[in-house]
């Protein structure tokens, strides 16, 4: 076989490949489009930008005691709370990871006081 028609079937089959591959990836870019229908809209990460981003966190106190409730966007993350103890003893609390968009919630023990939240990418 000669060099050409080789080069030309290679060349015919990448470009199949590639229309393959755009194929696939349509519905994915749907699927962001779908997901900034959603009442998180105004995400940063809903207008195209994969920077990590989080809204301002909240303070929330409960029966059991006051925590921080965060929302990020472009990566999953987990909240923290930094909290402070009467005794004069700062520790740090961990909560659940979540993926983008969600929001994540750290709780301090019983007797301890928020005094800064935030999240951590990954």
């Amino acid at each position: 076989m000669n060099i050409r028609p080789r080069v030309a079937v290679v060349t015919a089959s990448l470009a199949l490949a590639g229309g393959a591959v755009a194929g696939f990836a349509a519905p994915a870019s749907a699927s962001v489009v779908e997901a900034a229908a959603t009442p998180t809209a105004t995400a940063p990460s809903a207008t195209g930008g994969s920077a990590f981003t989080c809204a301002t966190w909240r303070y929330l106190r409960g029966d059991n005691g006051h925590g921080a409730s965060i929302t990020c966007y472009g990566k999953s993350f987990t909240s923290y709370v930094v909290c402070h103890r009467a005794d004069g003893i700062d520790y740090l609390r961990f909560g659940n990871r979540v993926r983008s968009g969600r929001t994540s919630t750290a709780w301090c023990d019983l007797n301890g006081e928020v005094i800064d939240a935030g999240a951590i990418p990954g």
